[in-house]
């Protein structure tokens, strides 16, 4: 089929080979506003769980240092409070701010509290390596015990 006809010496668009890309067109950007505003909502999601994640590793950080500063121990329980309050700041700029808007508060931080930022960058690589483990040996526990209940039992005699 010609995308357009004769008549004239003069070539028109065939109607509807214009209304069905007009129609591919329309149904591109639904798809994409469709994908957009998912995007969004996970990213939404993310970054709610994210915040509140990192306001409890701040608690405990936090804590860490108080113990710290109860057994005289002065300059560590500082670097830990400044990494806590780090996470706090952070852990609020996550959940109030754009993904922009947090990279560069993240920057600034790194740049105004340096052994801050280190050793809570430390404390972060820890955590996530430990929440790692602890998933892998969750999943591999409840494959183990659904492999176990579905496996066939041996007969028992009779």
């Amino acid at each position: 089929m010609s995308a357009t006809t004769r008549s004239s010496g003069t070539q028109k668009p065939d109607s509807s080979a214009s209304g069905t890309a007009s129609s591919i067109r329309d149904t591109a950007a639904e798809i994409g506003a469709e994908a957009k505003q998912e995007a969004r909502r996970q990213a939404g999601h993310v970054q709610k769980t994210a915040s509140e994640s990192m306001s409890a590793f701040a608690h405990a950080i936090r804590s860490a240092s108080d113990e710290l500063a109860s057994k005289d121990q002065g300059p560590a329980a500082q670097i830990l409070a400044q990494a806590a309050g780090g996470l706090e700041q952070l852990s609020s700029a996550v959940s109030q701010n754009r993904l922009e808007d947090i990279v560069s508060d993240v920057r600034r931080f790194g740049r105004e509290h340096p052994a801050a930022f280190l050793m809570g960058s430390v404390l972060v690589g820890i955590a996530l390596g430990r929440f790692a483990q602890t998933t892998v040996a969750g999943a591999t526990q409840t494959d183990r015990s659904a492999a176990e209940r579905d496996a066939p039992k041996p007969y028992a005699g009779g």
